[in-house]
């Protein structure tokens, strides 16, 4: 066995090279890692879009809620007054996984056929839920017509697909 000492000078160099190599290499993989956005949203800003922050996979064991609603087949959609806060179940089905992003909009029809928007959500991936919500403004107590306006994006391209406008009766007691 030689010992040679421009060949361990070699070896020692790139050694600390490859070491040097793999920190610098590490440290970007974990900047990147903690940056990422599982759903390729960017931070999501009321009235654009981007993915919901209150979107959710599992039901919270301790909010009551005074109407447990779903998007498909609802009429009608009990709050309280005097808050902005309101518990409710927007989702979209899990059957859409892969294929289409929601989102929410809750408006309150005017009385010259116009409408206010109450609430607007942020993208909504398949399989996710919004539980609770505040709205533009507390409303008092009584009935009004309002539309639960739903925007599918398919995930593909993020363009617009065919839209629902379900008519509802916002009851507020």
């Amino acid at each position: 066995m030689s010992n040679n000492p421009t060949k361990t000078k070699k070896a020692l160099t790139a050694a600390v090279v490859l070491l040097t190599l793999s920190l610098i290499l590490n440290i970007v993989l974990l900047i990147l890692l903690i940056g990422y956005k599982p759903e390729g949203g960017t931070t999501y800003q009321p009235g654009s879009i981007g993915f919901d922050p209150d979107a959710s996979d599992k039901r919270p064991g301790t909010v009551t809620q005074m109407q447990n609603v779903t998007v498909a087949g609802f009429s009608k959609l009990t709050i309280p007054p005097d808050t902005d806060t309101v518990a409710i179940d927007l989702y979209n089905p899990e059957e859409n996984f892969g294929l289409y992003y929601m989102t929410f909009e809750l408006r309150l029809l005017t009385d010259d056929g116009g409408y206010e928007t109450l609430y607007t959500s942020g993208l909504v991936g398949a399989g996710k839920h919004i539980y609770q919500i505040t709205l533009s403004h507390a409303l008092a107590a009584g009935e009004y017509s309002a539309v639960l306006f739903i925007q599918p994006y398919r995930m593909a391209d993020m363009s617009t697909t065919n839209n629902v406008a379900g008519n509802i009766t916002l009851i507020v007691k």
